[in-house]
């Protein structure tokens, strides 16, 4: 008897091929294509002729298609059919039970939503950062990003606008500190797919700001740009994969580069991470001490008992930078890190800026959080990373902190007066 049926439904296959112009007719009598189930349309008036002619008799339901045929039918129509995939008895709900040409639709119906319905819930499975972002219809994709907050407001700064950023857009940083990138990394931009190129830059121009959404350009100086690549930079970096940047680091490389007034330069990664490394040590010596100090920066100069302490503080520096896996391929390291030369780049720096605040003094007097964190904090992470105690540079992290906290709660506990006390 099964056999029978197989001989009837490969005879209704080889019709199907044949008659497959137009539309199947349901059992309520409307036209309804299948095209979108089963990816083949038949009639189903040449379809019951044909098994009337064997058998007398119409079927109650619509014939299979040519994928919900049985797969000991004419294997010569799977050949002719590339693409199609015709499952076995055994794999299809109910194996052990008569099958019926209804019960097979049923169960290729099943399947076919199975696998969307477990595709859909893969997809929502995924986490926020691991799913292509793409923004919404009312807002625009963001190519060009360039960040210029304080370092503890990074994460919060691009978060308000990270669903705006793709893979095929550009972070410029232009801070002071390092150890920024880690975060935003770790909290918004986990999979590296999905990550945006990341441009950092050392900025020497002298900046003030004297009021809110106001700049004051003090003195002249340079912008050192490189593109970080998304391998660490430890690894070995071929040119070929610097080269294929995406458009927007391009272009925006491009536009600062080509903007005189920037005075801007490019790097290799090896080389811009050198140089956020020689500002790092300079901002760990005078920004602290002079934010603890409350002064400018030339109360450093030609003052023996400062000196020492600012020896003793490269000395730790020197041996974190050295020992930095990210530049263990880098020739001339020790000499360029060598405490001497980082302390004569130092008072150089103070002599140069004598009559500046510090911005850590600035935060300080307006009751902001200060970039210690990033500055003498960056160091004392690095050093914990590979066994090194910087004792020196974790206790001023923690005087600045303190210092912080306590100038904030002096002007929280100032209160507001009409007018002078009599």
């Amino acid at each position: 008897m099964k056999e029978t049926r197989r001989g009837f439904e490969a005879e209704a296959v080889r019709r199907l091929l044949e008659d497959s112009s137009t539309p199947v007719g349901n059992r309520s009598g409307k036209k309804e294509g299948l095209s979108n189930k089963t990816g083949v349309e038949v009639q189903e008036d040449s379809l019951t002729r044909g098994l009337t002619s064997k058998t007398g008799a119409v079927p109650a339901v619509n014939a299979p298609t040519l994928e919900e045929s049985n797969p000991v039918a004419d294997d010569s129509l799977q050949k002719d059919r590339p693409g199609i995939r015709i499952a076995s008895e055994e794999s299809l709900p109910g194996a052990s039970e008569p099958l019926t040409p209804e019960t097979e639709v049923n169960a290729w119906f099943a399947q076919a939503e199975q696998e969307v319905d477990e595709a859909q819930h893969k997809e929502k499975d995924m986490t926020a950062p691991e799913q292509i972002r793409i923004p919404d219809e009312q807002e625009e994709m963001i190519h060009h990003l360039i960040v210029s907050v304080k370092a503890p407001q990074t994460v919060k700064a691009i978060q308000a606008v990270a669903h705006r950023l793709t893979q095929d857009s550009s972070i410029l940083f232009l801070q002071n500190g390092m150890g920024m990138i880690d975060e935003v990394n770790k909290k918004l931009f986990p999979n590296e797919k999905y990550r945006p190129t990341y441009i950092v830059g050392v900025v020497s121009h002298g900046l003030y700001s004297n009021r809110p959404f106001s700049v004051v350009h003090a003195g002249e100086g340079t912008i050192a740009l490189g593109v970080l690549p998304r391998v660490p930079i430890g690894e070995s970096i071929k040119l070929e994969a610097l080269n294929r940047l995406s458009p927007s680091a391009r272009y925006l490389m491009r536009t600062m580069t080509r903007t005189a007034v920037f005075v801007a330069v490019g790097f290799p990664p090896t080389d811009i991470l050198q140089q956020q490394l020689d500002k790092l040590a300079v901002n760990c010596i005078i920004n602290p001490l002079t934010a603890i100090l409350d002064c400018k920066n030339g109360a450093l100069l030609y003052n023996f008992y400062f000196q020492r302490v600012v020896r003793l503080l490269l000395a730790e520096i020197s041996v974190v930078i050295k020992s930095l896996p990210e530049l263990s391929n880098v020739p001339n390291v020790n000499m360029r890190f060598d405490t001497l030369r980082l302390e004569r780049m130092v008072f150089l720096i103070a002599n140069t800026t004598a009559e500046n605040h510090s911005s850590m003094v600035q935060d300080i007097r307006s009751g902001r959080l200060t970039e210690i964190d990033y500055i003498n904090g960056y160091i004392v992470k690095r050093g914990e990373e590979m066994g090194i105690h910087c004792v020196m540079n974790y206790m001023l992290m923690h005087m600045v902190k303190g210092k912080n906290k306590n100038t904030y709660q002096e002007n929280a506990d100032l209160l507001p007066l009409a007018g002078q006390r009599s």
